[in-house]
């Protein structure tokens, strides 16, 4: 009995996987930025709360648009979300891609965020992996297949709810 016990002492701690920092910041040319996996939480403190908030609450959802996802076709639904807090388009559509899943009621154990730098760079190559020459890239998957995207900004006229609500219903 005590081998056993002595075994699971010494084990436990290499049982342990250690947690990559989230909401980390780093200074680039004298600008900080968020860098590396990231949730709502950092994207609402410090300096990124400024514009996040004002966009979140100025932007007026079109709840019929919203509306006509199928609920059936959340079922299985995750997101990778890239983006740069430096960005102007990360400013302007990220803040609203937050209140598009709130309204839905998509956990944000669903999403999962990563803030890339100045050269739209990863930590761990992510860019590379998901081949995101563009921020934000949003992607959709459904039970662990891609089934579409979202890259930087809509087209004159484009309603950003409808173009995700195309991509949730039709795949």
């Amino acid at each position: 009995m005590k081998q056993i016990l002595l075994a699971l002492i010494l084990l436990f701690p290499f049982s342990e996987v250690p947690n990559e920092e989230i909401n980390k910041e780093i200074t680039v040319n004298g600008r900080t930025i968020l860098y590396g996996q990231i949730n709502r939480e950092g994207l609402t403190s410090n300096s990124y709360a400024g514009w996040f908030n004002l966009v979140y609450n100025r932007y007026e959802l079109n709840t019929e648009i919203v509306l006509q996802v199928k609920q059936a076709q959340l079922k299985g639904l995750t997101v990778k979300l890239f983006m740069g807090t430096w960005c102007g388009d990360s400013q302007r559509n990220v803040p609203v891609f937050y209140k598009f899943i709130d309204q839905l009621k998509i956990s944000e154990n669903q999403i999962d965020a990563w803030a890339l730098d100045l050269g739209k760079k990863g930590p761990n190559a992510e860019q590379a992996t998901y081949n995101i020459s563009r921020v934000p890239t949003i992607i959709f998957y459904r039970n662990g297949k891609e089934i579409g995207r979202f890259i930087e900004r809509p087209k004159p006229g484009e309603k950003l709810e409808q173009l995700w609500v195309d991509i949730i219903n039709e795949n």
